[in-house]
């Protein structure tokens, strides 16, 4: 074909040129940096130290040095760089007129070397060393080339970029093992890794195709192009392509970082890191070269939806970023991940996971098989889910709400959202509901105040859920406060021992093994409620570890000694993923305020009667409640808080909440006048005879305006 292949030339003649340059690095740099300032778009020169102070390079390999130009950058941007790089060497061969078959890096990871903090004195050199070595005639042949290229690869982030980088310098003598080709030609990196032996018997196996080397990496990227114009059909189980892969879904969300979602990074770095220090560790070193990786992050969803879920909530998986694994560190933490840069975010729902590793099976003897299969197809073989398939697996052919997912580890919990909070009888606005999800998460613990019956306990659980997003009660857990509960009940303490009649042993008390069993756990949200909180003696029941309820001491770094603790115990710390939500009823005179120590421990949202919010009103519509039943309920309870809140004894604190007329069920049809006076006589006249307790007449009146 001719006019192609015209960047080989220049590239051979500039990579002839930079090998006598090894002792003139800092001209190379000096050199790289009046190209940036002339506004050239090239490789950012700043090296990085242990305490993270930048500074600029002060060595550079000549593989980076071509990674300047060979980036993710136009043609035309490369042609610039070109034509200066020309005249700056005095090189002979005509600047490119195209760039077919050029492997590029990722535009955020076009060095052949770590920052100066990780950096090993020999790896410059020894980029220098087989960059030359590749020069002379028969490398291949060459023993010493051969131990040069396995040397370059023990390089923190060196790996099928080598090849790369030989074949812009050589590219009739050296084939680049970059994606597009390895798709092209079949192989996988073998699970030890890269191998000056595997790459040499892969050359030889490619040779004999009857193509040279840049007509096979145009011919890989053509196909690569072609494969995404086709659109992707519905997956076929039969026909997945699993080859002989694992697949890993992992995570990027890192609390104690910023940004928290940490994907950009991963993807600039060209890695994936395990954010625990103690957890997962043989679940990483057990990641092998060639095994495919996906970045995900699990959701919920219920409104624009793709399909019809009957206003339901649905779990949602965001795959941001898939790879293939090209090294393993071995430290339990680190690999090393040639990350696919064409790759666009997209949705997956219903067979989702939120642990930070997933190992997805490929067992054909596995429960799940064909979801697995799916969700495989999905995400590295660009398939289309199908949603039908799914609704009818989740809710059969009828989409009926008793009809429960495919039972496993796997799937065992109910998605939930803030819509289902709203749909389950919590009429807040949904921005309002934000913000008290958003204050339990930043400040780890918050209490509900309100006067009787607007729903605090009801709203708590509904909140944990929220938090969770999704239905999970062995993640939450429930205790009310009164004036004997204490320290030894809540936190440790010392009880008649069932094994020993007569004596005393110390036992673990409800929330310390709460939060024991919160931090086996640390990637999932846990809920501890208090109701009535303000009815025990705080301090003697939380004793030291008041100080780590704020949510800036949580984690190792606070932990403390219980004043009981068992021989060569561990101090107690609260986990960062326990939220604490209190109940407190601000319209029982009997008990005290809620300590200034404590308080300013808590975030205090406060809660209203909700009988003239829209919400409400819908709600009981949508079960059928009669709507002069509505009216009567609105009307008269909202002029009964009125003259409450205007009462100088009561107050705002004492008004009369709504959930006595939220009964349970879905269908209020029968509910009538009786029902509604039930209520009036039985529960709201004996609350108001304890507001007014000296004033029998004004009861009276009320309770015959409510009746009336």
């Amino acid at each position: 074909m001719t006019n192609q292949f015209t960047w080989i030339d220049l590239y051979q003649e500039l990579a002839t040129v930079l090998s006598d340059w090894q002792e003139r690095q800092t001209e190379l740099i000096a050199f790289l940096e009046e190209l940036r300032k002339q506004g050239c778009t090239i490789t950012a020169l700043q090296d990085k130290n242990r305490d993270g102070e930048r500074f600029l390079l002060k060595e550079i390999d000549p593989f980076t040095f071509f990674g300047v130009f060979n980036r993710g950058i136009t043609d035309n941007k490369r042609i610039d760089i070109l034509i200066k790089i020309k005249q700056y060497f005095n090189l002979q061969s005509p600047i490119p007129s195209d760039f077919d078959g050029l492997p590029i890096l990722n535009n955020m990871r076009s060095w052949y070397f770590p920052y100066h903090a990780s950096r090993n004195a020999e790896d410059i050199p020894r980029l220098w060393h087989v960059f030359q070595l590749a020069l002379q005639d028969n490398p291949l042949q060459d023993k010493n080339f051969l131990e040069a290229f396995d040397k370059a690869l023990t390089i923190w982030s060196v790996n099928v970029t080598l090849t790369m980088g030989l074949f812009w310098i050589r590219p009739y003598t050296f084939l680049s093992l970059d994606s597009h080709n390895r798709n092209y030609l079949g192989v996988d990196i073998p699970k030890e890794g890269l191998s000056a032996q595997f790459y040499n018997a892969i050359m030889q196996e490619a040779s004999a195709r009857g193509q040279s080397f840049p007509e096979l990496s145009w011919a890989a990227w053509q196909e690569s192009q072609n494969a995404k114009t086709d659109k992707p059909k519905p997956s076929k189980v039969e026909k997945v392509k699993q080859k002989d892969h694992t697949y890993w879904m992992v995570g990027a969300y890192w609390n104690d970082k910023v940004p928290a979602d940490q994907t950009q990074r991963f993807l600039d770095e060209g890695v994936w890191e395990n954010g625990y220090e103690d957890r997962y560790l043989d679940e990483v070193k057990a990641m092998q070269v060639s095994d495919k990786i996906a970045i995900k992050a699990a959701t919920t969803q219920r409104k624009n939806l793709p399909f019809d879920a009957h206003d339901k909530t649905v779990s949602r998986m965001d795959i941001k970023a898939i790879g293939t694994i090209v090294a393993n560190r071995g430290d339990g933490r680190t690999v090393e991940v040639e990350w696919d840069p064409d790759f666009q975010e997209k949705s997956w729902y219903f067979y989702t996971n939120r642990s930070t590793i997933w190992r997805l099976q490929t067992d054909e003897q596995y429960d799940l098989i064909k979801l697995s299969k799916r969700l495989i197809n999905f995400t590295w073989y660009g398939e289309e889910q199908d949603y039908t398939w799914f609704c009818e697996q989740w809710w059969g052919t009828e989409k009926s709400s008793d009809t429960n997912p495919p039972v496993s580890d796997e799937i065992t919990k109910d998605p939930y959202s803030l819509e289902d909070l709203i749909a389950a009888g919590v009429f807040l606005s949904e921005d309002n509901l934000r913000r008290i999800l958003d204050r339990l998460r930043e400040k780890k613990a918050i209490i509900l105040q309100g006067p009787p019956g607007v729903g605090k306990t009801f709203i708590a659980r509904k909140l944990a859920y929220a938090l969770m997003e999704e239905v999970d009660n062995e993640r939450l857990e429930m205790v009310q406060f009164h004036q004997s509960y204490s320290y030894d009940d809540f936190v440790r303490g010392y009880r008649p021992s069932l094994e020993q009649p007569g004596s005393f042993c110390l036992q673990d008390g409800i929330f310390y093994k709460f939060s024991q069993k919160a931090s086996a756990n640390p990637e999932h949200e846990y809920v501890f409620i208090i109701d009535e909180i303000n009815r025990g003696n705080l301090s003697l029941i939380f004793g030291e570890l008041l100080m780590l309820i704020e949510g800036d001491k949580r984690g190792r770094e606070f932990a403390v000694h219980l004043v009981y603790k068992n021989p060569d115990e561990a101090r107690f710390y609260i986990p960062d993923n326990l939220h604490l939500i209190g109940l407190m009823n601000v319209a029982d005179r009997s008990l005290a305020m809620v300590d200034y120590a404590l308080r300013r421990r808590f975030a205090f949202m406060p809660l209203q009667p909700q009988y003239e919010s829209a919400l409400f009103r819908q709600w009981l519509l949508d079960r059928s409640m009669p709507e002069e039943i509505i009216d009567r309920i609105i009307s008269r309870m909202s002029r009964l808080n009125r003259e409450i809140k205007e009462d100088p004894l009561l107050g705002e604190n004492y008004q009369v909440g709504h959930s006595y007329f939220c009964p349970k069920g879905d269908n209020f049809g029968a509910l009538n006048q009786d029902w509604y006076d039930a209520i009036i006589e039985t529960e709201i006249a004996p609350l108001l005879k304890e507001y007014w307790f000296d004033n029998a007449p004004k009861v009276d009146e009320a309770v015959k305006q409510l009746l009336d």
